[in-house]
């Protein structure tokens, strides 16, 4: 059977749409997933990824204003090794995200101000083998806003790992880049579908503008 892949992707947008939400929680932190020179200035993006930037930098001054926290996940690896099996058997982005190289840079349009916090990885999702949650916790965080790239790989492996730990789980769709867009679509329909919301940047800058900021 022949797929049409624009009546498939219609079909999971329509579904996603429909798809009960969770909801927010109480106490909400911004994470910024991978937005580093290696990830965004590569040969295979087009001028979506500028697009998610600034959108991701409008929530990011929206989200300091009113007081909530900043989280930006970063790729730093002190050895290649380091790197999961599947990335070290193919040639992967990863490549550029040694320990010093100027690739492991955060993007310039989303850059970091004091008092944001910054958490090295080593591979996909910012949970495994960091002290991400610890932070979290401590700050008594419930709910991750999520940006970032790729919406299929770094994104979602962290959103998964959120969801095994109750977090609510807000997508922002414009503030998310992946030079596969059909990998795209089907991860936010998935995310929306078993893991979290995926939301518009428009309802989360309400969000924030009506928030008093919370001391942290």
């Amino acid at each position: 059977m022949t797929v049409d892949w624009n009546q498939e992707m219609a079909s999971i947008q329509k579904m996603r749409a429909e798809r009960t939400k969770v909801g927010p929680g109480d106490r909400p932190a911004v994470v910024v997933v991978d937005y580093q020179r290696a990830f965004t200035e590569h040969e295979h993006i087009g001028p979506a990824t500028a697009v998610a930037l600034d959108h991701t930098n409008e929530m990011l001054q929206a989200a300091r204003a009113a007081g909530v926290p900043v989280f930006y996940l970063v790729m730093i690896l002190d050895d290649l090794d380091d790197r999961m099996l599947a990335q070290r058997a193919r040639s992967s982005l990863t490549e550029r995200c040694r320990r010093g190289d100027p690739w492991t840079a955060i993007s310039g349009q989303v850059p970091p101000q004091p008092g944001d916090h910054i958490v090295e990885k080593t591979v996909a999702s910012g949970f495994y083998k960091t002290d991400f949650e610890d932070q979290l916790r401590a700050l008594e965080i419930d709910e991750l806003i999520m940006a970032g790239t790729s919406t299929s790989g770094c994104v979602r492996a962290t959103v998964m790992d959120a969801a095994y730990r109750s977090f609510h789980i807000s997508v922002v769709e414009e503030c998310c880049d992946d030079f596969r867009p059909l990998s795209a679509q089907a991860s936010l329909w998935d995310i929306q579908d078993r893991f979290g919301d995926v939301v518009s940047l428009a309802a989360v800058l309400e969000r924030f503008a009506a928030m008093k900021p919370v001391e942290v």
